[in-house]
């Protein structure tokens, strides 16, 4: 019975819930799919076709919108068709803008004619002629496509599909079937360059520095990849390269496994090379490069750079193979025998950095270093330079290195080994210290900068010459104390009182066996600053006299050394001393120091000059100290600085009084000068000049260097680089010894340089020679397609030479 009744009511309910369903499913059809705003709404046809004018709105119960200037709704269709003006968005952020639209609701297919942009949700720009777009399928096709991505590259095709599932974009030519031909391919175009003037032109119109024309190029968003069917490579719209098949990262992409360009190299001493690097992305923080250079006359060399980066620390692993030569010895060009040594050849490079906390204090810093060549000309020879090697390397070196501080509390471990790559000879090719160990505290007591610092330091300096140092000491600088009633003169009082115990073996100019000294240092330094101003604050001179006292008892044992005065000496607590042997007797430093600066109206400096020059009295010869730095005398020799800054982008908007904002590489010079005169003013023994000069078009930088009585030496640097308004660049350098009247090395380059492309010519001569090394002559021609990085490089040096 209960069953009966229980069946009648579950009838009764689903009766009830089909009429329900057709109610609603009336009621639903009746009401409009899109709801229609508008200035204008006109009902014709039964209320079936409805039209709407001036600044329309369709909005339906999904969130999809249509906004035109007009939108004629056809319910009985289920259309929608818009005139003028029309916009297109859906609900997950895509956007689509056209002349007219026609919407077939049933089909969900929208057609979008003249002016049409497609944006999607990526902000990437296509436009087309004429563009379909099906809702149900995410898919799209369009004719006459030119699009702006956002990562700055631009493409071209006549037909182009747009498929947001797969999240591919397909380009293609109208005859698929076509026949190839190399200066003029059934034509798709894409390019990295940036639109930088955006011309609404073709990319081949726009000439464009490079780009790549195709039968049929596919971007898959996902990966992040281009692929090209008969890709085409054109500088400056000019067919260069070809292949049946190419791919590539698109421009977002930083880090994809691949091959990277390959290049060509004529060694002077080797022959011709080939280098083909291979990239590989190992994890998001690891990562391998590895080169093969293949050399047509000589054994191969394989080079690898490992990389990785973890949390707290990263480090590097840069080695090298080569069998060695085939053949041992070699005459040059000039008839001249290059001596080579046998054996396989190989480098090894382990760097490490890492971060941690509470080991010794709370934070520490670890650094490791491993640094192995087999050969100490192998990297010069083949010319090997990566991140982390350099091929004019002169000392290799390993260490293990600890900085663990808290505060003003440091505690610092090392131990180092250094092998010096000039020379063969084992008692001066090595030296090491094992170990260093140092502690310091800095604080503030009594208006004075305290240091206290403990140190052990065990080092052999080659050969049998040993070193070990146990020392302890104070450091104190006080606060500037200004006296206003002596108009400004201020001074800083300075001490170092330090107890070293050391042990030398075999050391020069130091004393033998077991030793212990204690020093104490006092020094006192004043200044009578003297400012001037003009009314409005835009221009000051400061003129700065100053005197150093200083007082260290006992006695000191002869510096060997070369060094020469400068002008940082004339005001140090230890001149060219040592901590174990400083500086002894009274001395006196004593300059003078200029400066004058003239500022713009938002108060930047754009003229700064400095003048300063100095001397060292004492009160009787100290003949221990180094013979070519006068310090020996009752009278050093006079050394000082000048320096001379001038920006003229600042300067020249100072004079419009704006608010420019400029600097040095705008256009400006700068010029530093370190000298030494004798001190009876009759002989210049040192001039050291720096100057750059740059403006928009033009860089010049120079250095010219010379000693008399302190070592003869005079050589000049010079390098010069014009810009020009079409991107081209030229270059060219020099560097000469003038005492010898030797030409070291010598280059000219031209290269154009633009956004997304560069191409040069180089040409350089050096002049270095030693075993297995001989002059270079190299020629070389490099072409940088900038995403891809690396560039193409074939050797032209061939070009310059004729046979006898």
């Amino acid at each position: 019975m209960n069953n009966k009744f229980l069946n009648k009511i579950i009838s009764i309910l689903f009766i009830f819930f089909v009429v329900s369903l057709n109610l609603l499913g009336a009621a639903f059809a009746e009401n409009p799919l899109f709801e229609i705003r508008a200035k204008k709404v006109t009902y014709t046809n039964n209320n079936n076709l409805i039209i709407a004018t001036g600044s329309a709105e369709a909005t339906n119960e999904f969130g999809k919108k249509i906004f035109s200037n007009e939108i004629i709704y056809d319910k009985k269709n289920s259309t929608i068709k818009t005139n003028g003006d029309s916009i297109y968005l859906d609900n997950e952020g895509n956007k689509l803008l056209a002349d007219t639209f026609f919407y077939d609701l049933n089909s969900n297919i929208i057609k979008a004619k003249k002016n049409v942009k497609y944006i999607d949700i990526a902000a990437n720009e296509f436009n087309f002629s004429y563009f379909e777009y099906n809702e149900n399928l995410e898919y799209g096709i369009g004719q006459d496509f030119i699009a702006s991505l956002k990562d700055e590259s631009s493409a071209e095709s006549q037909i182009a599909k747009i498929d947001n599932k797969k999240a591919f974009t397909t380009m293609q030519s109208k005859n698929q079937k076509g026949y190839f031909n190399f200066f003029k391919p059934n034509v798709n175009y894409y390019t990295t360059c940036k639109n930088l003037k955006k011309s609404s032109g073709s990319i081949q119109e726009r000439c464009t520095d490079w780009s790549i024309t195709s039968q049929k190029t596919l971007h898959d968003k996902n990966k992040k990849m281009l692929y090209h069917d008969h890709a085409v490579v054109r500088l400056r719209n000019i067919p260069v390269f070809y292949t049946p098949y190419f791919s590539h990262p698109d421009p977002s992409v930083k880090r994809m496994s691949g091959f990277l360009p390959p290049s060509t190299k004529n060694f002077t001493d080797l022959g011709r090379t080939i280098k083909t690097p291979y990239f590989w992305v190992i994890d998001p923080n690891r990562d391998l490069t590895f080169t093969p250079i293949f050399y047509l006359d000589e054994n191969s060399i394989f080079l690898s750079e490992y990389r990785q980066q973890n949390n707290n620390s990263n480090f590097y692993v840069d080695s090298s193979y080569s069998k060695g030569y085939r053949n041992l010895n070699k005459i040059d060009n000039d008839g001249n025998l290059i001596e080579r040594t046998s054996g396989s050849r190989n480098h090894l490079f382990f760097g490490f950095t890492g971060k941690y906390d509470n080991l010794l204090l709370v934070e520490n810093d670890l650094n490791i270093n491993i640094q192995r060549i087999s050969q100490k000309n192998y990297l010069k020879v083949n010319q090997i330079n990566t991140e982390f090697v350099k091929e004019d390397a002169s000392t290799l070196k390993n260490n293990i290195h600890l900085n663990s501080y808290t505060g003003n509390k440091r505690i610092e471990l090392e131990t180092s080994i250094y092998e010096s790559l000039n020379t063969d000879a084992r008692n001066t090719k090595y030296n090491y210290t094992i170990p260093s160990i140092t502690y310091s505290n800095y604080f503030r007591k009594y208006n004075q900068n305290i240091n206290f610092s403990n140190s052990f330091v065990a080092k052999n300096l080659g050969g049998d010459s040993n070193k070990t140092n146990q020392a302890n000491s104070i450091t104190l600088t006080s606060d500037e104390k200004v006296y206003k009633i002596l108009d400004g003169v201020s001074n800083v009082f300075k001490g170092t009182l330090s107890n070293i115990n050391y042990y030398n073996e075999n050391i020069a100019g130091d004393k033998e066996n077991f030793n212990s000294d204690a020093n104490i240092i006092f020094g006192l330094q004043n200044a009578y600053p003297l400012i001037k101003y003009n009314d409005n604050y835009s221009k000051e001179q400061i003129l700065t006299p100053k005197i150093f006292s200083k007082y260290t008892p006992g006695e000191m044992n002869k510096i060997t050394s070369n060094e020469v005065i400068n002008y940082q000496d004339i005001y140090s607590m230890n001149r060219k001393g040592s901590m174990s042997n400083p500086e002894r007797g009274f001395s006196v430093g004593y300059g003078l120091e200029y400066e004058i600066n003239k500022k713009s109206t938002d108060n930047e400096v754009y003229m700064n000059g400095k003048f300063s020059a100095g001397q060292v009295l004492r009160n009787k010869k100290l003949k221990e100290m180094p013979t070519n730095s006068s310090l020996a005398e009752t009278k050093s020799h006079f050394a000082g600085e000048a320096s001379f800054y001038l920006n003229n982008s600042i300067k020249s908007n100072n004079d419009e009084q704006n608010n420019f904002s400029g600097n040095l590489e705008d256009q400006g010079i700068k010029i530093d000068y370190k000298y030494i005169v004798t001190n009876s003013l009759n002989k210049i023994l040192k001039n050291d000049v720096g100057l750059t000069y740059l403006n928009k078009k033009n860089e010049f930088k120079g250095v010219y260097y010379e000693t008399h009585d302190l070592g003869n030496e005079q050589y000049i640097d010079l390098n010069y680089t014009r810009k020009f308004d079409n991107l081209l660049n030229v270059s060219t350098g020099i560097r000469k010894n003038l005492e010898t009247q030797f030409t070291e090395s010598n280059f000219i380059d031209m290269y154009y340089d633009s956004d997304c492309l560069k191409i040069g010519l180089s040409l350089t001569k050096k002049f270095y020679k030693s075993e297995d090394v001989n002059t270079s002559k190299n020629f070389i021609l490099s072409i940088t397609l900038k995403p891809f990085g690396s560039p193409v490089a074939p050797n032209l040096t061939s070009l310059l030479t004729t046979k006898k």
